[in-house]
């Protein structure tokens, strides 16, 4: 008895099997929800994060400097809870009391990997408020600019000035 031989798509069902299960197990994929300490971050050793301060709030070297924004520091939180519950695939998973330290995890739309963003909010007297952000992927090396665009992106919609260090 012989065989018949493979045809392409008869090639292709493993394949999409291993892919299947990939995003299957990528979607349970656990991120880092804990608050971080700006005062006293350390990047990451992998080309896979993103950080945005302002001046002199971050020892770690930043890829941009916050500026001041003109509102109230609980209105800023406000705001910023508000844009990214209108984000893709973006999940609020820690907040503290004082609604100042946000913790949001997005996943990647193919598989579903998890990254993390740490948002602090600093009051500026009574009506100002500074904004520092710390984006990074959870898995892998490389994030092809996925975090550093984020960060922009982001400050962008809440209003937060920011150039390059």
């Amino acid at each position: 008895m012989t065989l018949p031989e493979p045809t392409p798509t008869s090639r292709r069902r493993p394949v999409l099997g291993l892919v299947c299960c990939f995003c299957f197990l990528a979607a349970g994929c656990a991120a880092d929800t804990d608050f971080i300490d700006f005062s006293t971050l350390a990047r990451s050793s992998t080309p896979n994060d993103a950080l945005a301060c302002p001046a002199g709030f971050c020892p770690a070297k930043v890829d941009l400097v916050t500026g001041t924004v003109p509102l109230a520091a609980a209105a800023l939180s406000a705001k910023v809870i508000e844009t990214l519950a209108n984000e893709p695939r973006t999940e609020l998973v820690a907040r503290d009391a004082a609604g100042l330290k946000l913790v949001f995890v997005q996943r990647s739309r193919l598989f579903r990997f998890p990254d993390t963003v740490n948002i602090a909010i600093t009051p500026i007297g009574g009506d100002a408020a500074g904004l520092a952000i710390y984006s990074r992927s959870n898995y892998g090396h490389g994030d092809l600019g996925v975090n550093a665009a984020r960060v922009q992106d982001w400050l962008a919609k809440f209003g937060v000035p920011a150039g390059a260090n």
